[in-house]
């Protein structure tokens, strides 16, 4: 099976600026399915939870479920997350979510606590990689 884009957009006409083709996620080798790290940006651009972790967490949880279905896979799927912080402080109210999206996956997860994410409105990214269980 050939890499399979899933919701490509082009990011110079993207509201929150850049350049370049990017996709939301990629398909790839039939079972490895591969994310852009998800925010409290919903799918069609919008901000969800300003100054609030808990709330962009769970939004980034959304996007990745969904982009997971439009990858012909499951959140079950998922194998591994990444969880970018800009405060240690968020870390309850983040993780909290993930458990509540992520319960019975248990994949593995590393969180990094960073300076700053793509704009100062930003609180958490997640990124996630998944192999899909035949």
């Amino acid at each position: 099976m050939p890499k399979r884009f899933v919701r490509q957009f082009d990011a110079s006409t993207y509201k929150h600026g850049g350049s370049g083709l990017y996709s939301m996620a990629i398909r790839a080798r039939g079972d490895f399915v591969f994310l852009r790290g998800q925010t409290g940006w919903d799918l069609d651009g919008n901000l969800v939870g300003k100054g609030d972790a808990g709330a962009q967490a769970e939004q980034a949880c959304k996007n990745i479920k969904q982009l997971m279905e439009e990858a012909g896979a499951s959140i079950k799927d998922v194998c591994k997350l990444t969880v970018y912080l800009t405060d240690v402080s968020y870390r309850p109210p983040v993780y909290a979510m993930i458990a509540k999206y992520f319960q019975d996956v248990h994949p593995c997860s590393t969180g990094i606590v960073v300076k700053a994410l793509a704009v100062p409105e930003l609180l958490v990214e997640i990124d996630a990689l998944a192999v899909i269980d035949r």
